[in-house]
């Protein structure tokens, strides 16, 4: 069985992935944290220890969808309490591109841009219990450098047995519809069971095209308390691409979901199991 855990770090996100039989293939999909919650607190007691760091549990794999700080804001953090194995960092973004658009070089960015530096080799004989599938744009795709670093998020696709989650960082609407023109994405979306909304269910994230590929039995958004008009509304617009009544939550029969949210939900857990069986809750 593989456990997904959705962590409520509130404007952020940090997705853990825990394989029940194989915990030395847990990975981390984004590491944001808040003033008073770092997830790596939680599941650091799951990983196996490295032998070559005894003190410190590891981590087989950090993937970073975003280069804006609210997906890596607790970095620093992780690295102090993980030794990380392999990193999942897009290479459409350097260390120099990083620097040149932030403002000011926090401790995060500063280990951000150590990991790029530091894991420079290509990862071999690595087969995890599940397959991963990544995709993203160039700064190239889009003229005259009216890119930014949610235009260039990466699009994780994450599957075991027969089911898929899309994870798509802070993909807004014109990405999109440049990605639906790779034949592979869609056909991943096609596949897709489960997706988390796009910017934490923001409206510049949606793009109902999307839906045209993507059948999802449940949305989650990873996002804080709603402060901006941009997050009104989203939940019930999201909900209305979500095929049949939903899933059932917290083993609770009577009453189907079509989206969750760490807004409102707190932490969440999912379970994935044979013969597609799905099983969502919180904690």
């Amino acid at each position: 069985m593989l456990f997904i855990y959705v962590f409520n770090v509130e404007l952020g996100q940090s997705v853990f992935i825990m394989p029940k039989d194989s915990p030395e293939y847990a990975m981390l999909i984004d590491c944001g944290n808040t003033p008073n919650f770092n997830p790596v607190d939680i599941f650091k007691g799951m990983l196996p220890k490295d032998s070559n760091y005894p003190y410190l549990p590891r981590l087989s794999n950090l993937t970073i969808t975003n280069y804006d700080e609210d997906h890596f804001s607790g970095l620093p953090y992780l690295l102090n309490n993980v030794k990380i194995q392999t990193v999942s960092l897009s290479g459409n973004l350097s260390v120099s591109d990083i620097k040149s658009i932030k403002v000011i070089i926090t401790e995060p960015i500063k280990a951000l841009c150590q990991l790029k530096d530091t894991y420079t080799c290509d990862v071999v004989n690595y087969t995890p219990p599940y397959q991963r599938r990544m995709f993203s744009l160039s700064k190239s795709d889009f003229p005259n450098g009216a890119w930014d670093t949610n235009k260039l998020s990466q699009l994780v696709f994450l599957s075991y047995k027969d089911t898929t989650i899309c994870i798509p960082g802070d993909l807004p609407s014109a990405s999109w519809e440049l990605l639906l023109n790779q034949r592979e994405v869609t056909d991943y979306l096609g596949k897709t069971n489960i997706f988390i909304a796009s910017h934490h269910g923001r409206e510049d994230g949606y793009n109902a095209d999307i839906f045209k590929f993507c059948q999802p039995e449940c949305i989650i958004v990873s996002d804080k308390y709603i402060i901006h008009g941009t997050q009104e509304n989203m939940s019930s617009r999201y909900a209305r691409h979500v095929v049949g009544d939903g899933i059932c939550f917290q083993s609770d029969l009577t009453t189907r979901r079509k989206v969750i949210t760490t807004r409102n939900d707190g932490n969440i857990i999912m379970g994935f199991g044979e013969n597609a069986t799905r099983v969502y809750d919180k904690f």
